[in-house]
């Protein structure tokens, strides 16, 4: 295992100190006020992993609670000993990017294998920059010009999980309205393009859920499942809502999404059979 701290990890140790905390009844003002140094918004910070934690951190509050032997191994384990990925942090409008969509961003380099579905269009990690453009320019928050360049260009990059190592598993799934609807002719005509192409790499799974299934092939919003390579059996699942994605950490919030993913699938064409849908809208597209 990596002994670099994965967001993962990171969100992790933030809720096992939060539990650890809430056990023995105590809250933040008067764990810090015990602490030479220490405030209820840092420790706040460290427990929802929107704050680093070294070393000397994690003992101070390991001892201050009391935590011996294996449990503290644990806690010690959970850490590592290096940062979190954070390549967005040096783009230009990096401090545009909200600690929710940084928690997601963290994630999504750390996962090794996705499954995502989004019924209304194609998936973040399959969009060309011009549409996400049109797709992003569409949200309820009305962004300027300059979120909406910033938003796209992120986007783009995030799709190197797809051709760089290690290669993100990706099983994608989107509804047949993503070719029915579009603002540009030219946009959707390159971005079916594109889809097809992303299709075909080794590590993609994409599927079409068609009209044709019904209700029972549409969710009530977006849903993206991540797993990770140091804990393959449980995952972190984000829901699309308004605003943004809301994470759910729990694992009855992961079964759930297993069994949401199993009946959309049970509706979504073939790869094969979406490839060529794609290609027959693209046909009628040229």
């Amino acid at each position: 295992m990596s002994k670099d701290l994965s967001a993962i990890r990171q969100i992790r140790l933030g809720d096992e100190l939060r539990a650890l905390r809430l056990d023995q009844n105590k809250k933040l003002l008067q764990v810090t006020n015990d602490l030479e140094g220490w405030s209820p918004a840092r420790l706040s910070k460290m427990e929802r992993a929107e704050q680093s934690m070294g070393p000397a951190d994690l003992a101070t509050l390991l001892d201050y609670y009391g935590v011996t032997g294996a449990d503290r191994d644990y806690f010690e384990n959970l850490l590592g000993n290096g940062p979190p990925k954070q390549w967005w942090r040096n783009l230009d409008y990096a401090e545009a990017i909200t600690p929710a969509f940084a928690e997601y961003l963290a994630l999504e380099a750390d996962a090794s294998h996705m499954l995502d579905y989004f019924s209304s269009g194609f998936p973040g990690l399959v969009q060309t920059e011009s549409y996400a453009k049109e797709m992003i320019a569409a949200g309820l928050d009305s962004p300027n010009e300059e979120r909406v360049e910033a938003g796209a260009e992120v986007r783009v990059l995030r799709q190197r999980r797809l051709t760089q190592s290690p290669l993100l598993t990706f099983e994608a799934y989107f509804g047949e309205v993503a070719l029915l609807v579009a603002g540009d002719r030219t946009v959707l005509t390159e971005q079916v393009r594109h889809a097809i192409k992303v299709a075909q790499y080794p590590n993609v799974t994409l599927r079409m859920v068609p009209l044709s299934a019904g209700r029972p092939g549409i969710l009530s919003s977006g849903i993206t499942l991540m797993r990770f390579p140091d804990d393959p059996e449980n995952g972190f699942v984000f829901i699309e809502a308004v605003g943004g994605m809301l994470p759910r950490r729990t694992g009855r919030d992961v079964r759930r999404a297993e069994r949401a993913f199993a009946r959309v699938k049970r509706c979504a064409l073939s790869p094969e059979d979406t490839i060529t849908a794609l290609e027959r809208k693209l046909e009628e597209l040229t």
